[in-house]
């Protein structure tokens, strides 16, 4: 079923944008007093529910379908289960369930045994309560909850490099695929916010040394929803943040003797810290796990060629392919571009490809300009500049793996979110100079 926008959904948007607006209007005379970068806070919060609205109704009217639907209407039949208030019906939030033995829609059956889905499905069916049973209104909520683990990220690298305020806003908030596909009822929005929420509570953990207790829950419950929504996330910015950790570490040791003796021991100590949690996390991935990446890979493959074929979507090819580890590594630099700089123009098929090629032009455009700008230097800047190969650490293997494994240029403007929130803050730190704030580098 797809949900329409009626005279009840645009009664309810109103008094939930009077509601938001009136709340972060409130929030931001507190802060800004101490904190011009509050400034930018409602352009942000209406940039994201901007783009969630737009997805909502493209969806709707337009393209007619989508995941955002199943999610929608499988939370609101677990609704509709749990609305009977009896005790034993509210175990289905901590539990898997079989959904043929309950009052759920048959569609329901299969997917719904994916945990990712199931979970997805149960923080939709809260937020449906809280939306009064609205898509829209839903859609409200989940763009707004994602806003503010985003804007903790912009607020990050902010706090790092002040002078670059302009440039980390049009990054984090101005990109219009990562709008859209970051700001609606999906798996996408969830794990973003996450992603801001895990960055900035490392950040106050480790280099501004604050809010101790409320960042270290900050940081396990980001990392709980992502390994849950999307395993091999987790895999990739576990590693990318005891990179940036450890680095950081090092910077506050002032003797150069104390600093090159505990290197090799800190290295050894991030690999295997990485090694260990990694398999542990990988041990119950399911479909994600490391050892089941080439049946997983290949499953992917199958299944966006058969959408191309039958529902003449988007889609692409990096050509033969080996599902080796070499074979794999040989696609390394057609994946990677197919991330950042595709579709091509010649490619665009439908309006999403048309945005996604302009997005294309958008980010070559700027990596060849950075790359002008550095004359040379660029390896220097990255590995000089902690903040830089933390940042670019992430996503360019993360670039590799959707570039690879989408096959689907729908799916893979969803999937590439991370790496290209990552591969633009990166870019405009290397642009800019590295150059942080001065009192942060003391203290770094």
């Amino acid at each position: 079923m797809i949900p329409q926008l009626e005279l009840y959904d645009i009664c309810l948007i109103i008094i939930y944008l009077f509601i938001i607006y009136l709340s972060a209007i409130l929030y931001v005379q507190n802060k800004i007093k101490t904190d011009s970068i509050y400034r930018y806070f409602i352009p942000a919060l209406s940039l994201k529910i901007a783009g969630g609205m737009v997805y909502a109704l493209y969806h709707v009217y337009i393209y007619k379908g989508g995941d955002t639907f199943v999610f929608y209407n499988a939370a609101r039949d677990l609704n509709n289960y749990t609305s009977i208030f009896e005790p034993s019906t509210y175990g289905v939030y901590f539990n898997s369930f079989d959904t043929s033995l309950h009052d759920f829609s048959p569609s329901y059956n299969y997917i719904l045994k994916s945990e990712d889905v199931l979970f997805i499905t149960k923080i939709t069916s809260f937020i449906n309560v809280l939306g009064l049973y609205s898509y829209f209104t839903s859609t409200l909520i989940y763009s707004s909850i994602s806003f503010l683990g985003l804007w903790y990220f912009f607020n990050t690298f902010n706090r790092l490099y002040p002078s670059s305020t302009k440039p980390f806003f049009i990054a984090a908030f101005c990109i219009p695929t990562m709008l859209l596909w970051s700001s609606g009822v999906l798996k996408d929005t969830v794990t973003i916010g996450a992603i801001g929420w895990i960055v900035y509570a490392v950040a106050n953990l480790f280099l501004f040394n604050e809010k101790k207790t409320v960042s270290f829950i900050y940081l396990l419950i980001g990392i709980y929803f992502i390994f849950i929504l999307k395993p091999y996330l987790v895999y990739l910015l576990l590693p990318s943040l005891f990179i940036w950790i450890q680095s950081n570490l090092k910077a506050k040791i002032t003797s150069h003797f104390i600093r090159n003796l505990i290197t090799p021991i800190l290295i050894i100590s991030i690999v295997s810290a990485s090694f260990f949690v990694l398999t542990s996390l990988s041990s119950s991935a399911g479909k994600y796990s490391l050892n089941n990446w080439q049946n997983t890979l290949q499953g992917f493959h199958s299944w966006h060629e058969y959408l191309t074929k039958t529902s003449h979507q988007s889609g692409y090819s990096l050509g033969e392919m080996e599902y080796t580890l070499l074979g794999v590594l040989k696609k390394f630099p057609a994946a990677v571009n197919v991330t950042f700089f595709r579709p091509y123009i010649w490619e665009i098929r439908n309006i999403p490809t048309l945005l996604g090629a302009f997005e294309g032009l958008f980010f070559l455009f700027t990596t060849l300009v950075v790359l002008f700008r550095a004359k040379g230097q660029l390896v220097s800047s990255i590995i000089k500049n902690k903040d830089v190969f933390f940042l670019l650490s992430f996503a360019i293997p993360f670039a590799f793996i959707v570039g690879l494994s989408s096959y689907n240029f729908g799916a893979l403007s969803r999937y590439k979110i991370p790496a290209e929130l990552f591969y633009l803050i990166a870019l405009v730190i290397i642009y800019k100079g590295g150059k942080s704030n001065n009192g942060l580098i003391e203290k770094r």
